[in-house]
């Protein structure tokens, strides 16, 4: 009895000193931006405090939230969350507010609607630690809705499995050979959703989010530090994303107006070498664009897509074929087309 009193103090203050080393420098930051979340925020910041290892800190930006978001940070006691509020700066203000005020050596991104799988984390991690020359890492995630789990992501990236990639040192991960920005740049959908990116610090440097941009901030973000640094990727689902009447990529024809102003940002900084294989996914971003018009039966629309499409190199032949064709839009389409990506 009369020692252990003594031995609980002394864990205690181990405990205690263990915890403030790891808000003063932990390995690992966390940005999760939200406005209006409040109901599905603990469910996301749990998946983060649930990591191993679990030296890491959580930055929540409450970006003016009017809902139960402050109640709900409040009631969180873990000394790894880092709560601000910001008055509506946008998800791309919020998430560059947070970057500012980072600690770790690693960042992170999470959405306040989605949720990380157990051993996130930890997988990225172990890659990183393994691969010096690797600054950014993605995985593959599902998508989901109250009663239904979605198609994987990676089912969408079928340009993975030829990309030339090697067998990471540690785990199941795959490092990408030659020019990261251009493999990434040619697929279909690009790889770049923040909750599955865990990137160095160093490779982040000085790029932000571009605050100009509603939607495809993520995009713009996600192409520079491609363009920076080599990325690889985990071939599992580790995110889990949630799909519900909010989201903001709910209108088609939004996204990929969306795609095509971040792609002309990005054509007008990138380095000569990789100008025109920009240039060349606007065009076809724009011949998608016509397509998708074609089949909704607005002919002045795909042809005005199809038309700025010209000015473009790689899709100037296949733009002029359907330009031709756009009087037979009225004749054929429909709100039930397939359509192509962008």
């Amino acid at each position: 009895m009369t020692n252990s009193f003594p031995v609980c103090v002394l864990r205690a203050l181990l405990s205690w000193g263990a915890c403030r080393i790891i808000m003063s420098n932990p390995q690992t930051s966390v940005i999760i931006p939200s406005y209006n979340y409040g109901r599905f925020l603990r469910e996301s910041i749990e998946s983060v405090l649930h990591q191993e290892p679990g030296d890491l800190e959580i930055l929540v930006v409450d970006d003016g939230s009017t809902d139960e978001t402050p109640s709900v940070l409040a009631a969180i006691s873990d000394p790894r969350l880092r709560a601000f509020r910001t008055n509506r700066s946008g998800v791309a203000g919020a998430r560059n507010y947070a970057l500012e005020r980072v600690r770790g050596e690693f960042i992170a991104f999470q959405d306040a609607d989605d949720r990380w799988r157990p051993g996130k984390l930890s997988r990225q991690l172990d890659l990183m630690m393994a691969e010096p020359s690797v600054g950014v890492i993605f995985t593959d995630f599902i998508r989901f809705t109250p009663t239904k789990i979605l198609t994987n992501q990676f089912t969408f990236h079928p340009e993975l499995a030829s990309t030339p990639t090697r067998q990471a040192a540690s785990g199941s991960g795959r490092v990408l050979l030659g020019d990261s920005f251009l493999n990434l740049l040619a697929m279909g959908e690009f790889p770049i959703l923040p909750s599955s990116l865990l990137c160095r610090r160093s490779s982040i440097g000085n790029i932000r989010f571009d605050p100009r941009l509603r939607i495809s901030e993520d995009l713009l973000f996600a192409m520079r530090i491609y363009e920076r640094t080599t990325a690889a990727f985990i071939p599992e689902v580790l995110l889990e994303v949630r799909r519900h009447g909010d989201n903001s990529s709910n209108d088609i024809v939004e996204m990929i107006w969306a795609k095509i102003e971040a792609l002309q940002i990005l054509g007008a900084e990138c380095s000569p070498a990789h100008r025109k294989p920009v240039h060349a996914r606007i065009g076809r971003c724009l011949t998608s664009l016509g397509y998708r018009h074609f089949w909704d039966k607005r002919p002045l629309a795909a042809a005005g897509a199809y038309g700025r499409a010209l000015a473009y190199p790689g899709r100037r032949l296949h733009a002029l074929s359907r330009l031709v064709a756009c009087p037979l839009s009225l004749f054929v389409g429909g709100r039930n087309a397939t359509y192509p990506g962008g």
